[in-house]
């Protein structure tokens, strides 16, 4: 009698392997299962070959255990050989071609805002200009923000007019939805209208939104608080640094601060969290 015990994921799985392992059928050999297995645990069975009628016991055969480790080397596929690396062709520094001098970009002067129109651009192209507002568009963009307005489902009363060949267009709204913190609605307000206004590649109008004098008020409070940061600055003699803030607020803070001569006011990060920064001038 031969006895062996073998494993699996199932209990099929373990039989199976057994009776590969003993080159015999299902028919030939008692099963007993030890351990049906579980969730984390394997499968575990004993696998029994009766004795033989001439009493001897009876073991695997040579050649069938052989077998599978046979079929397993037919089944790997042959080793490819070693692939050629590819030859250096980079030239030593001594042959390289020399790079094209970079202009560097040009540092902003302290204390003053360098609008995205005054920078220089790749292309070498001259900073737009604005034009005059015309009666098309001035219709265009009052029609566009009153649609816009009526969607967001907030009543107000809109009005516009042209100044210096700038169109402002005024809404009298009660409460602060078209407002928001820190005048985001009214940015987006101002930025979509823009945007629509300017399709034509050779002209750019300019449009300022306002709504319930926020912008005014908005105004004075920034420059109260440049004030206040700047005399924060001497008192610690450590730079302070503002919340982010777009080109327009960014400009009221330099301009306010433009006199004072103790200090330096500089922007610096990318939009949306491009931020001014006060220093202290060396003494």
């Amino acid at each position: 009698m031969f006895v062996i015990e073998c494993t699996g994921r199932k209990p099929k799985d373990a039989i199976d392997s057994g009776l590969m392992q003993l080159g015999k059928t299902l028919t030939e050999v008692e099963v007993e299962i030890l351990d049906p297995g579980g969730l984390f645990r394997k499968a575990k069975v004993r696998i029994t070959v009766p004795d033989e009628e001439n009493g001897t016991e009876t073991k695997p055969s040579p050649a069938s255990s052989a077998a599978p480790k046979q079929e397993r080397e037919q089944k790997q596929e042959p080793k490819k050989p070693p692939q050629k690396t590819e030859r250096n062709t980079t030239q030593p520094p001594q042959h390289r071609e020399q790079q094209p001098h970079r202009e560097q970009p040009r540092k902003e002067q302290p204390g003053k805002e360098t609008t995205d129109a005054e920078r220089p651009n790749e292309e070498g192209r001259e900073p737009r200009h604005f034009s005059p507002v015309t009666e098309e568009v001035q219709k265009k963009a009052v029609n566009f923000v009153t649609a816009l307005v009526n969607k967001m489902d907030v009543e107000a009363k809109i009005s516009s007019e042209v100044e210096e060949g700038e169109l402002h267009i005024i809404l009298d709204s009660e409460g602060s939805t078209l407002i928001g913190y820190h005048g985001e609605v009214l940015d987006a307000i101002e930025y979509f209208v823009n945007f629509v206004a300017n399709r034509e590649p050779d002209k750019y109008y300019h449009i300022f939104v306002d709504c319930n004098g926020y912008r005014a008020k908005r105004k004075e409070s920034l420059i109260a608080l440049a004030h206040k940061m700047a005399a924060k600055c001497l008192k610690i003699r450590h730079k302070v640094v503002l919340e982010p803030m777009n080109s327009n607020e960014r400009k009221i803070i330099h301009s306010a601060l433009a006199g004072n001569d103790q200090i330096i006011t500089k922007s610096e990060g990318q939009d949306p969290n491009r931020h001014i920064v006060i220093l202290c001038k060396k003494r």
